[in-house]
């Protein structure tokens, strides 16, 4: 029995010295260094680049150039797979690392043109972006050249290296971005399909803009101090001189399996399959941020606050990354993505500013005929045209390439096809330049004045921009380029034979929506409707639901003593406007008509006493979201079927206005009356949650079981590799509608407050960690705080950084 023991115990010994090498040799050795000295062959002087306790790099350099190299190394160093994932995605090469699989979503990038737009906009950068694009790439190559045999685990996992960066390839990721911001086409679609079935006077109904919620920035009736666009005297749309007009492109279809490869890549395919597909769906379903920012009239140092949280897909690593950048000429602290050099959002020494996604239409589809005698003509004009037909190569891992086309109209790539009818898509992301203008620029601006004219740059996507100084001034613009249309607003597919709907050019810069120093001293965006009616440019009516907006302004209005604190208490806030207005509905309505089930009954008790907080541990949510699904459907399902799914539009808002007039139109048949409806609805959804949970019990719905946060690794999302990269089942107070937007895959991305009257107390924090290296410290430190609200203070001040710093490394040119 004792040999038998000792066996066991140096097999077990054995099987952890072979774990304790396979981790290092995979894990920890590839770690970044962090202090001593290092080499950068591309650097004209010596940079130093210090971290603090949570791995946030501050680098120093003595000029643009050799700032930019360093930023590039210094993101190798944290993101590299991150980097290469994004390029490869939106350049289409997938099927490269993880075989026929992969095939589908390549052909869809492939057809949207990034890499080809991309390419095209590198090669006319002015000389300033270019110089700093070369420069981020060569930090980011010579970082690979000198890690070739100890790359993150994904690359050993894998099996494949990574190429060297190309000035494009930080522009790809741009219209990665840009693709996620802006995708409306899609929904253009499901908009035509509702309006043919409801008819023209219902869709007018369901696809209105309007509500009682919305709080606007500019172009509200009676308040002229609310921005120069909300004056009587502005010009009607069809007056406007607009600015240039160039050209577009697009996506394509959804991806399909083919038979599965025995290997790993392929195997660990349908996990990075699925967090795309996520990612899509985020898209679809409209993702949102906030930001505001108040005088110095609301705060305890009489200087502004600004806050912001962008709300975009939740993995592991974050999608933004903490850097603080100082050379002369700039001193800026903030957030960036990988392969972006400079910072998007953040602060310098003088101003702060911060965004949210304004949903401005810059996607139109356009309907065109192609001859059925000749599939490579299209008509226009009455008369076939060739469409321009471009051959994509597609390298395939284990078999040969696959070869495609793509076909150009001259609005654009064709993304889908029914017959002889095709849709054509025309989108600002590809004209050219279209890409090569962003937002990185912002952190040199020391004004308002400079602030704009780095904006009057930005082609999109189209952003809501809050702005503060240390003067006290606080404003907003929404910069992009939005189209001006012939005929017509894009809300739908439209003709492309004649010129009838064409665009003319763009709104002016002048003319987008902007405001300085508002009487009332806030202003806060949440991707709702920020434009009231005296604004005349069209930019969008597919604005975001209200309630963000409107509990922003309920917590902060008429405020005063505020610190950045009490910005972060806002921005964890989980109280939910739809929800406990529904559920005053379903109390009342229970007067007259009770639901069926008991359960029902229990519930609409318990929501007599409801405080409208989204708790993780209430069953009482999880019944009202089940009741807000249920009724939308109830309502619809007369005109869409079983597609009511095809109604993406405000439809919180859309259930609200019709409980609240309650018109006899919308009601369904088989209903006396809206209680009754109400009822029908409270009893289908403790079907629906019964269903779903796999519980009879009401206890057994808690909030946390529909809505636990999932943050996934693009590899982690089953076994192990879900356990060792991924965040997952964490449970999450608030809702969608919440000011936290708690929702299992999307979320807060980040979170930012700038305090004016001392940088040095500003807030920054990431949902997961700085690092994308599984053996890091800083891989995922940063999450208690996040899921908890706790602030993460960010020093800025030479005296705070020093106090702070953990680690000092010193890049050095090549002897």
């Amino acid at each position: 029995m004792q040999r038998f023991f000792r066996i066991l115990f140096w097999i077990a010994a054995l099987l952890l010295l072979a774990g304790s090498a396979l981790a290092w040799r995979y894990v920890y050795r590839p770690l970044p260094q962090l202090d001593g000295r290092a080499p950068l062959p591309g650097l004209a002087q010596s940079v130093t680049v210090d971290r603090d306790a949570w791995g946030i790099p501050h680098i120093r350099a003595a000029s643009l150039g050799d700032l930019a190299e360093a930023q590039g190394y210094v993101m190798a160093q944290d993101r590299l797979w991150q980097l290469d994932l994004m390029r490869r995605v939106a350049r289409g090469e997938l099927s490269e690392i993880f075989g026929p699989l992969a095939l589908d979503v390549d052909r869809q990038y492939r057809t949207l043109g990034l890499a080809r737009a991309a390419e095209r906009d590198a090669a006319q950068l002015d000389p300033e972006s270019r110089a700093t694009l070369e420069a981020y790439a060569r930090g980011v190559n010579h970082f690979i050249e000198q890690h070739r045999e100890r790359l993150p685990l994904e690359f050993s996992l894998l099996r494949y290296q990574p190429r060297p960066w190309q000035p494009a390839d930080t522009l790809v990721i741009v219209g990665y971005m840009y693709q996620d911001l802006t995708h409306t086409w899609e929904a253009e679609l499901n908009r035509a399909k509702v309006t043919e079935r409801v008819g023209p006077e219902r869709a007018r109904e369901l696809f209105s803009q309007e509500s009682e919620l919305d709080r606007y920035v500019v172009g509200e009736p009676g308040q002229n101090d609310r921005g120069q666009a909300a004056g009587d005297d502005q010009d009607d749309e069809d007056e406007i001189q607009p600015d240039n007009v160039l050209k577009a492109a697009a996506p394509s279809a959804p991806p399909r399996f083919t038979p599965d490869t025995p290997d790993v890549a392929a195997t660990l395919w349908p996990s990075v399959h699925s967090w795309l597909a996520a990612s899509a769906e985020d898209i679809h379903r409209g993702l949102g941020s906030n930001n505001w920012v108040v005088s110095g009239d609301y705060t305890a140092s009489g200087k502004p606050l600004l806050a912001n949280d962008t709300h975009l897909r939740l993995s592991v690593p974050p999608i933004w990354y903490e850097i603080h950048l100082t050379a002369p000429g700039w001193n800026v602290k903030g957030f960036t993505l990988p392969g972006a050099p400079l910072v998007i959002i953040g602060h310098n020494a003088r101003i702060a500013w911060g965004f949210t996604n304004n949903g401005a239409d810059v996607q139109d589809l356009y309907i065109e005929t192609f001859n059925p005698a000749n599939p490579g003509e299209y008509r226009v004009h009455g008369q076939w045209q060739p469409a321009q037909l471009l051959q994509e190569t597609i390298r395939v891992k284990g078999q040969a390439d696959e070869k495609f086309t793509v076909a150009l109209t001259r609005h654009g790539p064709v993304v889908r096809r029914e017959g002889d009818k095709a849709y054509a898509l025309r989108w600002t992301a590809l004209e050219p330049g279209g890409l090569a203008s962003s937002y990185q620029w912002l952190g040199r601006a020391r004004n308002w004045e400079e602030f704009r004219n780095e904006l009057k740059r930005v082609w999109g996507p189209g952003q809501n921009a809050v702005y503060a100084d240390v003067d006290g001034n606080i404003g907003y613009i929404m910069a992009a380029r939005v189209p001006l249309r012939k005929k017509g607003h894009g809300e739908v597919p439209v003709p492309g034979d004649g010129d009838d709907y064409e665009w003319t050019g763009y709104i002016p810069f002048d003319q987008l929506p902007q405001v300085f120093n508002p009487e009332d001293g806030l202003i806060a965006t949440a991707n709702a409707r920020v434009v009231g009616p005296l604004y005349k440019p069209y930019l969008t009516d597919r604005w975001e639901l209200p309630y963000r907006t409107a509990r922003i302004y309920d917590l902060l209005a008429d405020k005063s003593g505020l610190r950045a604190e009490d910005m972060l208490n806002v921005q964890t806030d989980i109280y939910s406007y739809a929800h406990l207005f529904l559920a005053r509905q379903l109390v009342a309505a229970a007067q007259a008509a009770q639901p069926h089930d008991a359960r029902a009954r229990d519930l609409l008790e318990r929501l007599k006493d409801w405080s409208g907080e989204a708790g993780a541990d209430e069953p009482e949510v999880s019944f009202l979201e089940a009741v807000r699904v249920e009724t939308l459907h109830l309502l619809l399902q007369p005109y869409l079927g079983e597609e009511t799914k095809l109604y993406q539009w405000r439809s919180s808002v859309f259930v609200q206005k019709v409980l609240t007039e309650r018109p006899e139109r919308w009601l369904p048949k088989p209903y006396a009356s809206y209680d009754e409806l109400l009822a029908a609805a409270a009893d289908r959804a403790v079907a629906r949650l019964e269903r779903e949970s796999g519980s009879r019990r009401v206890s057994g719905w808690p909030w946390r079981r529909f809505n636990s946060l999932q943050m996934l690794h693009p590899l982690g999302r089953t076994g192990l590799l879900r356990w060792l990269l991924s965040i997952t089942d964490q449970p999450q107070n608030g809702t969608r509608y919440s000011i936290r937007a708690a929702s299992p895959t999307d979320g807060p991305s980040m979170r930012f407050t700038a305090d004016l009257g001392d940088w040095d107390a500003s807030l920054m924090q990431l949902p997961a960690g700085e690092s994308g290296q599984l053996g890091s410290a800083h891989y995922k430190d940063q999450f208690s705080y996040w899921s908890e609200g706790q602030p993460i203070t960010a020093p800025f001040s030479e005296a705070a950084e020093a106090a702070a710093r953990r680690h000092t490394l010193t890049l050095h040119p090549a002897p």
